[in-house]
Order: C-alpha cells, then sequence, then structure tokens
C-alpha cells in the first residue's frame, strides 16, 4: 500500500470517530453553545478519505 491510501484510511477512521461521537462531543465541549453538526462534518471527512484511497496515482 502507498502513503495516500494509507492516510486516507486514516481519514475515514477519523471521520467515523467524529460521527459515532458526535452526541457526547456536543454535551461535553460544546455544551454553551448550539448543537454543533460533528455527524456531518464526520460523513464528509469520510468522503474525502474514500476519495484519497481510491484514486489512482500516475506516478
Amino acid at each position: 500500500m502507498n502513503d495516500s491510501r494509507l492516510k486516507g484510511i486514516a481519514v475515514i477512521l477519523f471521520g467515523i470517530l467524529l460521527s459515532a461521537s458526535s452526541a457526547e462531543m456536543n454535551r461535553t465541549v460544546l455544551a454553551s453553545w448550539s448543537d454543533f453538526p460533528f455527524t456531518l462534518i464526520g460523513i464528509i471527512v469520510g468522503i474525502v478519505g474514500l476519495v484519497m484511497v481510491f484514486k489512482s496515482n500516475k506516478e
């Protein structure tokens, strides 16, 4: 595996972490602020990770 694919897998895992912990993060980190859409950001980060994993390298 090349470096770009490993970084993409790491980004996908970070997106899953954001999506799974969104309720707890809103409750603990942003208690005085309105709910921040961590789930939506996690989905977007996961999509970016998928693009990184499946793009072809022209090297």
